[in-house]
């Protein structure tokens, strides 16, 4: 006898399987996280009230950091990579905790199933077992001593849920690569909440100082200033690419400033050179360059300095508000106002839609009204946009 549970406690764990005594919640306290989190949602919508509405699909992201991405929807966990079916269940009834990073499950047969993502990875708490989907480790702070902590959370989530082998992705469905703009917000955000290591191996790894992800593969010139802070946050002034990067910044020089391409192929010289200072600042390098003082869309997207060296001009309309929201919510934090929009649905609370470069139809696999609405649920630009402004 002895021997045969010894077996099957050993096969148990090459399955990863483990036991365990109790399940983590009950109706009764997943519904009361569940409620604590809408009320607080209902809170935040009153000091932000803009919102777009979004698709009615119930499902959840698991996969934080660089673990496998899986989602929950209809009594089944699937993987993203494979569209492989990894578990599924008759379900009585489904209750999606995003705040808690949790679904909880009443079975049709009187049991009760947990899936649940923290700090050390995925897991299945099913028939007093863990099952282990995925494991590696992150950082979860509570940001308890914030005013909308479950919030926060949420967003963090949608954050690193968007976080694809090592590599800081807007969203990890229908981007292939990252953006250098979106990814020196996101390392901003990973920075302040001690998760650099999930991408730090990439930073150090960039060789190039453009990404060329536009249609015509233009050089950005906003880009060396990005690339110039990422390393920053990881290397120092002795990585190969800083020298790359400062004979490139001559190409774009004119005359005190520099001036190119952005992303919507405009120049943006206010915007590209504010990225540029930063950069060398972070870097600890010499600056020799001044910001033009004229209006630029961008300008007010550099929140976090060079405050004073913004000329008044128009914000970002309501289209690229609904569209892309991480604008708007970039304005906030520099003007000091609540204009940015939040999802209408309690997840997710972020995305993005209507950008040509991206592959909506990947979407099929959750929903097919995302395909036809063209809009891609968790955007984890905006979500750091959002981290970053309530974290103040």
């Amino acid at each position: 006898m002895k021997h045969y549970i010894l077996l099957i406690t050993s096969l148990l764990y090459l399955l990863d399987i483990h036991y365990s005594h109790a399940q983590l919640y009950t109706q009764s306290k997943a519904e009361k996280a569940l409620q604590t989190y809408r009320e607080e949602l209902l809170g935040f919508r009153k000091e932000h009230p803009k919102k777009r509405n979004l698709p009615d699909a119930k499902f959840f992201f698991f996969g934080m950091g660089n673990r496998a991405k899986m989602f929950y929807k209809d009594g089944r966990i699937i993987s993203l990579s494979d569209k492989r079916v990894i578990r599924r269940w008759k379900v009585k009834s489904t209750l999606i905790v995003p705040s808690e990073y949790l679904v909880h499950l009443e079975l049709q047969d009187g049991r009760a199933v947990d899936i649940q993502e923290d700090e050390t990875g995925v897991y299945v708490y099913e028939n007093n077992l863990q099952i282990i989907l995925a494991e590696s480790p992150i950082t979860l702070p509570t940001f308890s001593d914030k005013k909308f902590p479950s919030v926060l959370r949420t967003l963090h989530h949608e954050l690193l849920v968007n976080i694809q082998d090592g590599k800081p992705l807007v969203n990890t469905i229908v981007y292939t690569k990252p953006w250098f703009k979106s990814a020196a917000i996101i390392t901003m955000a990973l920075k302040k909440t001690n998760n650099l290591p999930l991408v730090e191996a990439w930073i150090k790894g960039l060789n190039t100082p453009f990404d060329r992800n536009n249609n015509a593969g233009y050089a950005e010139a906003d880009n060396l200033g990005q690339v110039l802070y990422m390393l920053s946050t990881v290397a120092d002034k002795k990585h190969s690419l800083v020298t790359k990067i400062l004979d490139e910044v001559d190409n774009f020089d004119k005359g005190g400033f520099i001036e190119g391409r952005t992303a919507d192929m405009l120049p943006h010289a206010v915007y590209q050179t504010k990225w540029l200072k930063f950069g060398l600042k972070e870097m600890q390098l010499p600056d020799k360059y001044k910001i033009p003082s004229q209006y630029d869309s961008y300008s007010s997207l550099i929140w976090w300095d060079f405050q004073k060296d913004y000329v008044k001009g128009d914000q970002v309309d309501d289209n690229l508000a609904l569209n892309s929201p991480q604008y708007v919510w970039a304005e906030d934090h520099f003007f000091k106002q609540n204009k940015g929009p939040i999802s209408a649905r309690e997840y997710p609370l972020t995305w993005e839609a209507e950008v040509n470069e991206l592959k909506y139809e990947s979407l099929g696999i959750i929903d097919q009204t995302l395909v036809d609405l063209r809009i891609a649920p968790t955007n984890a630009w905006q979500a750091a946009e959002m981290l970053l402004l309530l974290l103040e």
